[in-house]
């Protein structure tokens, strides 16, 4: 499993890719957007763990004509997000059908686990955004990809990236200044 590299890439990544040098290159950025997207750190490791996984399977299949490694991946990473939290709300939805939860149960098990992690009431502001919120801020500042690579990675023009970014942190905002001091 070997990939090419676009010129693009840092000038750190080597020109050939294989599975280990995908991991060691890329696995911190992963981890890091996980844990911003993920609503505890358990549900992090398994995203960025899945995500990671899904990049390593499909690495044969990545073509260089079409764009720099770091925006196949993104675009995998978000993909591997999205069907995470689909997952995690289809198991909520089903949990409070057969009555084992009811929402304000499950939502103060939330608040009693984000209560206890540093920076609860930024992490907590963030989950509770919507997911498309929660991905565009976690690839520009988790991450550190600028509003181009941001916008390959979730299938938006750079400036439609920038715009859709400025709105997530308005609303981003707005939810912090709502929290009781």
């Amino acid at each position: 499993m070997v990939a090419t590299l676009s010129a693009a890439e840092p000038a750190t990544v080597p020109q050939r890719l294989t599975a280990e040098e995908l991991c060691r290159f890329y696995a911190a950025d992963v981890c890091r957007f996980a844990a911003m997207m993920a609503p505890n750190a358990a549900d992090a490791a398994d995203l960025a763990q899945d995500a990671i996984l899904r990049a390593v399977r499909s690495l044969h299949r990545f073509d260089p004509a079409r764009g720099a490694v770091g925006a196949w991946l993104w675009q995998i990473v978000v993909n591997a997000s999205r069907d995470a939290a689909g997952r995690r709300q289809r198991l909520r939805d089903l949990t409070v059908r057969i009555g084992l939860l009811t929402p304000s149960e499950s939502e103060s098990v939330e608040d009693t686990v984000l209560s206890r992690l540093g920076d609860a009431d930024l992490h907590s502001a963030l989950i509770a955004l919507p997911l498309r919120d929660r991905t565009l801020i976690s690839l520009r500042f988790g991450v550190g990809l600028d509003a181009r690579e941001v916008g390959i990675a979730v299938g938006l023009s750079a400036e439609s990236a920038s715009r859709a970014i400025r709105r997530a942190l308005a609303r981003l905002r707005a939810r912090l200044e709502d929290l009781p001091r």
